[in-house]
């Protein structure tokens, strides 16, 4: 008898049959007095893993659309902080985002004076290990342009101006645990405002449209001061998030705006901006690793990921093929995936989601092409959802992995290997959420209906 015949011999036969069970039992379905029962079984299986760094993750926000509109989603967000744990070392991250003309056509005249250039934020991310008192960020003037027909990596940075132009001082301690939005407003350097006014009086070129006025200023380099211990999200496309000139004459007071988004005649996004992210990882159960793309086990039990930083964990599901070689014949009734979460501090809360992304032997992405946006997507088999203990900073994350499962029984899939990560990672709305978890604890739960002989 084949591999294939031990497997599925019956599958044909029963497929217009439905089962749901919990819990291992006899289902009560008499199949064929002669052949016995159809019975009801379950089977915890461990799984291998390993932790893999990646060096290529998109940073920009050039790829964000939406599964459902195909446009723009108008969510991306810069990234600037730095905190350190014990588990993955010293994390920081930069923001970088060129400038843009809230409309065509500047030009305030000889009577109008300068009265102040004003940066204004909205803050909607905060994660790190401190949340008390004052966290500083700078603003610095770009020294190159952002290409906007570049993709840029979290590896990637533009140089900036050693002096900033500007800086916050953000009180994040009125925060409370679900992170309320808040906006702040910095006033940036004099000399800089003057020089986009002096701009607009002697060159209305240069404010006729946003190729022009990106040959006059590379745009803003955001930059945290090395003790924040936090790391912030800044809404970029939020319509509260623009830079604001401000003028008067003898009987008016006026503004115009710079935004950090651009839109093109269609509606869509001619922006870039994006984020370096890099991790020391010296000192830390995982500054072993030899390399990217290389399969590195921690000697401690435990494995990590975090995206942003290109740490992920790897899933070898092999162990299920062996387990279905010692089974005649069955059916799938559900397959869920369950990891452990460790225990964690009160701000490095787990990400709420994690999609599980097939990769290859060389440890890379799977690209498919999607046809909906048209466009280079990676192959998922399904999503882990956190379910956090109620009495303390743990949990666990539980996905239905029964389709993919299923694919894997019937042989319509041969890929055993996946990567977990940030949800819609192709989409470059980066966090830094991360987690920890015992390996030795993630287990594939497989309910499944089998002949009792």
């Amino acid at each position: 008898m084949t591999l294939w015949d031990r497997r599925f011999g019956l599958i044909l036969g029963l497929a217009f049959f439905t089962f749901a069970c919990e819990d291992p039992g006899e289902i009560g379905l008499e199949l064929n007095p002669e052949n016995g029962d159809f019975v009801a079984r379950y089977e915890e299986i461990s799984i291998q893993t390993s932790i893999i760094e990646h060096e290529d993750i998109l940073s920009d926000n050039s790829t964000r659309i939406d599964e459902f509109t195909q446009r723009p989603t108008g969510s991306g967000r810069l990234l600037a902080g730095n905190y350190i744990t014990q588990d993955f070392g010293k994390i920081q991250s930069k923001g970088f985002t060129s400038l843009y003309l809230s409309k065509s056509g500047f030009n305030p005249g000889e009577s109008f004076i300068f009265d102040s250039l004003v940066l204004s934020i909205r803050v909607d991310y905060l994660y790190g290990q401190n949340f008390t008192g004052n966290k500083k960020i700078y603003i610095h003037e770009l020294a190159e342009e952002i290409n906007l027909d570049s993709i840029y990596l979290t590896k990637n940075s533009t140089p900036y101006l050693n002096d900033p132009v500007g800086e916050f001082n953000l009180d994040i301690s009125i925060y409370d645990t679900v992170r309320v939005d808040t906006v702040y407003s910095a006033r940036l350097a004099d000399e800089l405002g003057m020089r986009f006014m002096e701009k607009a009086r002697t060159d209305t070129l240069t404010y006729s449209n946003n190729v022009e006025f990106r040959k006059f200023f590379n745009g803003f380099a955001i930059v945290p001061e090395q003790s924040n211990e936090v790391i912030v999200g800044i809404h970029a496309e939020s319509q509260s998030t623009f830079a604001r000139l401000y003028i008067h004459d003898a009987v008016d007071t006026t503004f115009f705006d710079f935004i950090l988004q651009g839109l093109d005649t269609a509606g869509f996004n001619v922006t870039k901006y994006y984020n370096n992210i890099t991790l020391d990882k010296s000192g830390t159960p995982i500054e072993g690793i030899p390399g990217y793309n290389t399969d590195f086990e921690t000697n401690n039990g435990l494995t990590y990921a975090q995206a942003a930083t290109g740490i992920f964990t790897k899933l070898n599901i092999g162990s299920y093929l062996n387990f279905l070689d010692t089974i005649d014949h069955l059916v799938i009734n559900r397959a869920e995936l369950v990891i452990p979460v460790e225990n964690y501090a009160d701000f490095l809360t787990p990400p709420g989601s994690l999609d599980l992304y097939i990769t290859g032997e060389d440890n890379n992405f799977v690209e498919v092409y999607d046809s909906l946006t048209m466009g280079i997507t990676f192959a998922t088999t399904g999503r882990l959802t956190f379910a956090k203990d109620p009495s303390e900073n743990k949990g666990q994350y539980i996905g239905n992995v029964t389709n993919y499962i299923q694919n894997l029984t019937s042989g319509a899939t041969t890929d055993t290997l996946l990567l977990i990560g940030q949800i819609n990672l192709w989409k470059s709305i980066l966090s830094v959420d991360q987690f920890v978890s015992p390996k030795d604890q993630i287990k594939l739960n497989v309910y499944y209906s089998a002949l009792q002989q």
